[in-house]
């Protein structure tokens, strides 16, 4: 009997590594993916993907007070500064909606000069002698031009008072209406980033325990394992009994990998939360600006 549990337990854990292997090779699949151009290379379809990073090292970090995360995230988000540029745009076009609706005065002025020159008419023949004081060549017009003997100018005032204008009017609700509903969505982000930011707080707080409990529960089942082992060896116990221990302990790893896992999603969701993605990376924005790494990611 002990055989035969025995081997269906080892067809079940059979087909959970099958589904396990599978499941493992999409994952890959997905990371390539996600980092390649193409996956047209038979070669690279088939390329293991090693992981640098490793749940055994992970430490839980000193909780932060909440309200620092969420003025971090309330500086940092990149959305928020979205919609302060937004509103900044909104707040021009506001203004300039409502100056159409003002009076306008100008000033106006103009000044000129008349270059007057030329020869006298040679047909003249009136008794009365032909005289003038004018050049007679092109430089003498262009000095006159410019000496203020023929001079033509005006100064004018120019008022513009609007009235009934319908189209400046509507345009000034319009932008009225845009820069109101702008700030009513930057408050709501506002209101949004600290719900998601005490969110994610939470899920780490949880996960954290989580993790502990696994931790707990993987060590008393390694525990039970080695003892179930010695009564076997010592003939106190059976192998049905040893292969159940093992089973609990594969279980228990399991779940604190798994709670592990979901652990690590949380520490990237609060990142997310609070626009410090980037930094823990660390990526540098001015880096891509300036194409070049000024220091390496940990």
């Amino acid at each position: 009997m002990d055989v035969m549990r025995a081997e269906a337990e080892v067809s079940k854990r059979d087909q959970d590594l099958t589904v396990a292997r599978t499941s493992l090779q999409l994952q890959e699949l997905l990371i390539k993916n996600a980092i390649t151009k193409s996956l047209d290379d038979p070669t690279l379809g088939v390329v293991p993907v090693i992981p640098t990073d490793h749940l055994e090292s992970v430490e839980t970090p000193v909780a932060e007070p909440v309200q620092d995360l969420i003025a971090r995230g309330l500086r940092d988000r990149p959305e928020l500064a979205e919609t302060d540029i937004d509103l900044e745009s909104r707040q021009i076009s506001r203004k300039a909606a409502r100056n159409a609706l003002l009076p306008s005065l100008a000033l106006v002025g103009f000044y000129g000069g008349s270059g007057l020159a030329g020869p006298l008419n040679p047909i003249y023949n009136l008794p009365v002698p032909n005289t003038s004081n004018v050049p007679k060549d092109f430089s003498g017009a262009l000095e006159n031009a410019f000496n203020n003997s023929s001079p033509d100018y005006y100064i004018g005032v120019n008022l513009n008072i609007p009235l009934r204008n319908r189209v400046a009017k509507a345009d000034q609700y319009r932008s009225e209406l845009e820069y109101r509903q702008a700030e009513l969505r930057r408050e709501q982000l506002r209101k949004q980033i600290r719900i998601e930011v005490r969110n994610a707080q939470y899920a780490l707080e949880q996960t954290g325990a989580r993790v502990g409990a696994a931790r707990k529960a993987r060590d008393l089942a390694q525990r039970t394992f080695e003892i179930m082992q010695k009564e076997q060896t010592l003939g106190a116990g059976s192998t049905f009994q040893t292969m159940t221990a093992q089973r609990d302990l594969s279980i228990a790893e399991l779940d604190m990998v798994t709670s592990m896992t979901t652990y690590e999603k949380a520490k990237v969701e609060l990142d997310r939360a609070t626009g410090s993605t980037l930094e823990h990376n660390g990526i540098q924005v001015q880096d891509a600006v300036n194409g070049t790494i000024a220091s390496q990611s940990p």
